[in-house]
């Protein structure tokens, strides 16, 4: 809150100031009237086979240009020779519109569309059943088997029901042998079957590597006017991370990883634990990482190698991806984070975003459904009611919306001009948010949100980001460019085998490592082994913030259920701080800014476009920081500028 006890101060401070945001800035100029260029949302059309889909592809491009968005992401059928025609007219139409263009990953070929390999997913069924043999006949198990035409048996085992522990030898396989006759058994049918909608396996290592390969070399055959100038990115079609991904030589792999016969341990993936409950464990953990590294060395791989080498840049939605949130962006030039309510969700939005800052990428996308609206009664009264989504997308780290319209644009008029007047505030945000880097204060190794570091802007990074970068003299540095002189280490992170290796060696080369502490004993065990390694500070349980580097953004308000998030980035000319009101309650805030530059605050407004100069209630504090009082309305969101 303001203190008076700093009114001298203040005072000769201001006046010293005042006429530091007398004078417009470009960035002003571009706030109030964003540019007509790639600043602007993007907008995903569907195109549908037919004679006249030229003309209709080029009315879509005109009012994607109308609602006042920048780009297109068109899905497209496997195309014929027509489709390609049609394509490139509206790669060249979009050109002279001022608009960027991605695909969809697609068939170029019907050839190639009855080829290229289909994406599965682990499916089964577990039914327990009693033999009986007293009249000489074996009861068969009713299992019920999944009605795809796709499906393909993997395992029909026969589990004893029952034991205490369950040893692989009692595993009866039911493809070379009838169910035993004695006892209780527990049948467990294993199979895999296609995903649906049909998608490209991407797991599926040369075969995924032609198809990639043709893609791109028929783009830049049957585009060479446009590609890599208007055609500019191509998101590929990942693997729900709800579906348990199952590559063809899925058993092959996890065999050469863990040393186990994957077959006579499936059952632990279903629950049932096999040898010991921490043997079933093992292979759950194994076969996760099994399905991890075969992504890697194919999908990941294959678009570094081709599609980025090749002048255009992949996406892919971070929740179709078996890895963590975070590497996301280590492969995926353009990470695409989803729109969600729930927390869970929001936190991998915000690992995934912050391993793209870490990576340097311009753009992450944020991909939501503005025509599903929102429910609540604040936000039919905003000016398009989509806006909360927007600002949860924006907060957690997007810099470039992606609008599904579901394939088209509306025809209905007050349903456009929503869409415009969304795309208008977005475009601002985005202008904003795409200027300059992002101001990370330290690099955030963690599989779950660290509440302690709150009120930091912080970028983040897993094991084999880690392992990839260079550490010397005090510092992380990555191919990006990014550098960073802090590591925070959750607690879980040191029960991974090779962790505390990691972070002991990145400590010695003069990295400062805050490790924060964990409840149980591992955990504080784990600390303990670092008690006299140097440059290592152990953070306890519930204590807010990092010993010895201050938070860049403190908030308080006495509005009850009040609640703000921040994003804050730096310019060679301003210091830019992003504040969202995520609750229907309006209310006061007081903010206290670290980085403030020449420490006159401007409040930028991006539904308007408005700019004003705070003048009361801001203060100068004795260690330099600026905190000001502002009034956020319900899902209200501003811009807090300081020159630099």
């Amino acid at each position: 809150m303001v203190k008076s006890s700093y009114g001298q101060i203040f005072g000769v401070w201001w006046v010293g100031v005042m006429a530091v945001c007398a004078t417009a800035t470009e960035l002003d100029d571009q706030f109030r009237n964003p540019p007509q260029n790639m600043t602007r949302v993007c907008v995903a059309l569907a195109v549908r086979p037919g004679a006249a889909e030229g003309e209709w592809l080029d009315r879509q491009l005109e009012r994607v240009r109308d609602v006042g968005a920048g780009g297109v992401l068109l899905t497209v059928p496997t195309v014929d020779e027509a489709m390609w025609q049609s394509l490139e007219r509206a790669l060249e139409r979009a050109r002279l519109l001022g608009l960027d263009v991605g695909f969809r990953d697609f068939c170029v070929t019907k050839e190639d569309e009855e080829k290229v390999p289909r994406a599965r997913k682990l499916v089964w069924s577990c039914e327990a059943t009693q033999a009986d043999a007293s009249d000489g006949r074996e009861t068969a198990p009713q299992v019920a088997v999944p009605s795809s035409s796709s499906y393909r048996l993997i395992a029909d085992l026969a589990v004893p029901d029952g034991a205490a522990e369950i040893q692989p030898h009692q595993l009866v396989d039911l493809s070379n042998a009838a169910l035993p006759t004695n006892g209780a058994w527990r049948i467990c049918r294993f199979g895999s079957v296609e995903l649906e909608p049909p998608r490209v396996d991407p797991f599926a290592g040369t075969a995924f590597f032609r198809h990639v390969n043709q893609w791109l070399f028929a783009a830049q055959s049957r585009f060479a006017r446009t590609y890599g100038s208007t055609l500019l990115w191509v998101q590929f079609s990942g693997h729900p991370q709800t579906e348990f991904a199952w590559p063809s030589d899925m058993p092959e792999a996890f065999l050469k990883l863990s040393g186990l016969n994957l077959l006579r341990h499936l059952p632990a993936l279903a629950g049932v634990p096999v040898g010991s409950e921490s043997t079933a464990a093992f292979v759950r953990q194994q076969a996760v990482r099994t399905v991890r590294a075969l992504w890697r060395e194919r999908c990941g791989k294959t678009v570094d190698e081709l599609v980025h080498e090749a002048g255009l840049e992949a996406a892919v939605r971070i929740d179709e991806v078996p890895v963590e949130p975070v590497e996301v962006a280590w492969r995926f030039r353009r990470p695409i984070l989803v729109a969600s309510g729930q927390e869970a969700a929001r936190e991998a939005n915000r690992r995934a975003a912050g391993g793209a800052r870490t990576m340097g990428r311009r753009f992450v996308m944020g991909e939501l459904t503005p025509l599903d609206g929102e429910s609540s009664p604040a936000a039919v009264l905003l000016a398009f009611p989509w806006k909360p989504a927007l600002d949860r997308l924006l907060a957690d780290g997007a810099t470039r919306i992606l609008l599904d319209v579901g394939g088209s644009l509306p025809s209905d008029d007050g349903v456009f001009r929503q869409l415009r007047e969304g795309c208008r505030y977005a475009h601002r945000c985005q202008v904003m948010l795409q200027q300059g880097a992002p101001a990370g204060d330290v690099l955030v190794w963690s599989e779950r949100p660290v509440p302690a570091l709150a009120a930091y802007s912080c970028d983040t990074a897993n094991e084999v980001m880690l392992e990839a970068a260079a550490v010397k003299d005090g510092r992380i540095r990555f191919d990006s460019e990014r550098e960073y002189t802090g590591l925070v280490v959750s607690p879980e992170i040191l029960r991974r085998p090779g962790a505390e290796r990691l972070v002991r060696m990145i400590a010695s080369r003069g990295v400062r490592v805050w490790l924060m502490a964990g409840r149980d004993e591992t955990e504080t065990s784990a600390h303990a082994r670092f008690a006299d390694a140097a440059n290592t500070v152990w953070v306890p349980e519930g204590v807010r913030g990092l010993p010895g580097l201050p938070p860049d953004c403190v908030w308080q308000t006495d509005t009850s259920g009040m609640q703000v998030s921040f994003v804050h980035r730096r310019t060679a000319a301003h210091e830019v701080y992003y504040l969202v009101n995520e609750s229907t309650e309006p209310g006061s805030v007081s903010c206290t800014f670290r980085d403030t530059g020449k420490k006159a605050p401007e409040r930028w407004d991006p539904a308007t476009g408005e700019i004003e100069l705070l003048k009361t209630d801001v203060a100068l504090e004795p260690d330099g920081r600026v905190t000001a009082k502002v009034f956020l309305g319900a899902h209200d969101a501003c811009f807090i500028v300081f020159d630099r």
